[in-house]
């Protein structure tokens, strides 16, 4: 049954948290170097693992102070900055649809039916709706080192060809030539079902930073943990997905996302030697400077980070993570027309696009019916399990940037979307591709000339 589709985007909105605050020290000096400082002890504080973030060179010390304190507190030679603990809340997507996260539910008989607006793309059935049959088996098959998925989602389809699927009827087809075995993806998100059969056993709980139960009660991180990585909707189709819940149904804030942050980046050190890990961080707020340094730490201690450029058609780098300068940026691409995807943030800070519109995943309420989402959120989990995939065969951490700008298709964006919105100018036209037939040139002849959906502006936060 189709039921109206909005967007579950994560924009998240900053609340100020009273007197709570994030004091991150300078390069060198330690939490006991703060703890000393005769104005602290004074106050009496005593460092916790509930108060105190350590992520590399990123260390800060959390908790609630008087403004005449903090303002003293401002002057103090070891301490970088002081940034407000603010509350972090879920957008009111939910209230925008009919479902209890605004978005669609597909049946079982359409897995690759996704109902979205506008005329680009004959629709079966009611109009409006780009529906792509897959009924019948989706198993991959394996020939020569290389999979083929049939019956596969959009999203997976466009991963893998160079030349767009905006022109192709009937079932496609997913090539992949890894499953990104031995590679962990941690998921900093709203939770995880993790008994979800789609997810095979490789989903696992990690840790909750949020006073809510442990698991996903939001249906935000299901989805992209299915991107990232379940048997049916997932790009890397054997790798590991841990849990880590930093927003629960009433948010999180800035303290409950540093921690995270620095729980994965501590998983990951604690694992065995050769270890080989993925952030993604599928959430947008204002700048926020603290969140911005913890993600560059992470990326420091060999963990690259892969994050949403955002929902709100501006420049990515006026918020956080876009303005972070070690994630991997993610913006949408509708891949029913190759075209910028009129919600996606945009500008010289976005890395690549991938598909964004309609994406299909795994349902945290119901097992047996995949659930559709629009946002860069579902872009950033498509390049997270492609980075999967390059880790796997052996790219090293640092060159994973690098890497998949060198595989992307340099020119698959219409022109069009660039010479109708000069917001564009700074931004890049690279399409997202695994790298499946290595002898593809990165360029296309024949790129698409579609202009952008503006129906797609309804999904603007």
């Amino acid at each position: 049954m189709w039921v109206s589709l909005t967007i579950l985007a994560l924009f998240v909105q900053v609340i100020f948290a009273g007197s709570s605050v994030v004091v991150q020290l300078n390069t060198g000096n330690t939490i006991q170097d703060f703890l000393n400082q005769a104005l602290v002890t004074t106050l009496k504080l005593q460092a916790t693992t509930d108060n105190t973030v350590e992520i590399g060179g990123f260390k800060a010390f959390i908790g609630e102070f008087e403004e005449s304190v903090i303002d003293q507190l401002k002057d103090d030679p070891i301490i970088q900055a002081i940034f407000p603990n603010v509350k972090i809340n879920l957008g009111n997507d939910e209230d925008q649809g009919s479902t209890p996260d605004g978005t669609t539910v597909l049946s079982p008989q359409s897995s690759t039916s996704v109902g979205v607006p506008g005329p680009s793309i004959a629709a079966q059935g009611s109009s409006g709706n780009d529906s792509v049959s897959s009924q019948g088996s989706n198993e991959a098959t394996t020939s020569a080192g290389k999979y083929t998925q049939n019956n596969a989602p959009r999203h997976l389809a466009r991963l893998s060809s160079r030349h767009g699927i905006y022109n192709t009827s009937g079932s496609l087809k997913y090539n992949y030539d890894s499953l990104g075995k031995g590679v962990t993806a941690y998921v900093l998100d709203t939770g995880i079902a993790i008994k979800h059969p789609d997810f095979e056993n490789r989903a696992k709980l990690g840790k909750t930073f949020v006073n809510e139960s442990d698991g996903d009660n939001a249906g935000h991180g299901t989805n992209v943990a299915g991107i990232i990585g379940s048997k049916t909707y997932g790009v890397a189709k054997g790798i590991s997905l841990v849990d880590v819940k930093v927003l629960g149904t009433n948010g999180g804030s800035v303290e409950s996302i540093l921690k995270g942050i620095e729980w994965a980046t501590n998983d990951f050190k604690n694992s065995t030697s050769g270890a080989k890990a993925v952030i993604n961080f599928s959430i947008q707020a204002d700048i926020n400077q603290a969140v911005n340094n913890a993600l560059n730490a992470a990326y420091d201690e060999g963990i690259p980070v892969i994050a949403a450029a955002g929902n709100k058609n501006k420049d990515a780098s006026g918020y956080t993570p876009g303005s972070a300068k070690e994630p991997i940026i993610v913006g949408a691409l509708d891949d029913r027309s190759d075209t910028i995807a009129l919600f996606s943030n945009w500008g010289s800070r976005v890395d690549i696009f991938a598909s964004g519109v309609g994406v299909e995943s795994t349902n945290y309420k119901d097992f047996n019916n995949p659930i559709a989402y629009y946002g860069t959120s579902q872009a950033t989990p498509i390049i997270t399990g492609l980075s999967a995939l390059l880790l796997e065969q052996g790219t090293s951490a640092g060159d994973i940037k690098q890497k998949i700008i060198d595989l992307s298709t340099k020119n698959a964006i219409s022109q069009e979307t660039y010479d109708d919105n000069s917001n564009y100018d700074n931004t890049v036209n690279r399409v997202a591709y695994n790298g499946v037939n290595s002898d593809s040139s990165d360029k296309i002849s024949n790129p698409s000339t579609a202009t952008q959906d503006s129906t797609l502006k309804d999904y603007i936060e």
